[in-house]
């Protein structure tokens, strides 16, 4: 019984490679030996594939185990952009040869429109008209009103008063400035201080004031 079980043993490598040799011409022995060498390198490829998948299958198990990848649900959709909380930017000044604005004098002071409009064309505006407003400005500075295209010239004209208040204005014709009762002079040429346009419509929910 035990020398049947010996000879049921498959012999090791060298062993076999010893027995092939056995009676066999060199070019039976290299086929022989290519035969078992090709089986062997098949027998590990297969190996080596279960293996990946094996490990793979195990990954996905413990991602889904631990709540981290979950294959039936939606993606995440991408998050809104916050609103837009930046005031606008102050346009570029621009030459005062090139802006055209009317004087109205908003105050009860007697040639008042007339003095500020003097003085502003010395400094190189075009000043087409010198009048009355036509409802008083109040305690400001001066109130430049503009159509929405000219944004720019009033900037440039609002620049000159200090804390000057811009107004669009849809029906206005033209750059408009109208003297209030906190005039007092322009500014310096070499100080001036551009104004911020207000936002045409309320800043957006979650956004600071001022």
């Amino acid at each position: 019984m035990d020398g049947d079980r010996d000879e049921a043993v498959l012999p090791a490598s060298e062993e076999f490679d010893e027995q092939i040799d056995d009676g066999l011409d060199e070019e039976s022995y290299r086929r022989l030996s290519g035969q078992r060498r090709s089986r062997l390198w098949r027998q590990r490829a297969v190996f080596g594939v279960i293996v990946l998948l094996v490990l793979a299958v195990g990954g996905g198990a413990a991602l889904v185990y631990t709540g981290r990848w979950d294959p039936g649900a939606d993606p995440e959709p991408a998050a809104a952009p916050g609103p837009a909380c930046s005031a606008p930017a102050a346009p570029q000044l621009l030459p005062p040869a090139e802006v055209s604005v009317a004087v109205l004098n908003g105050t009860d002071r007697r040639g008042l429109a007339a003095t500020v409009a003097a003085e502003l064309r010395t400094r190189g505006f075009v000043v087409p008209d010198v009048a009355n407003a036509p409802v008083p400005a109040g305690p400001v500075t001066a109130v430049v009103s503009y159509p929405p295209a000219q944004l720019q010239q009033a900037v440039t004209v609002g620049a000159r008063f200090p804390d000057a208040q811009l107004a669009e204005d849809p029906a206005a014709p033209a750059v408009a400035v109208s003297l209030g009762d906190g005039y007092q002079q322009l500014l310096a040429e070499d100080a001036l201080s551009a104004p911020v346009p207000a936002p045409a419509a309320p800043l957006p929910a979650g956004c600071p004031p001022g």
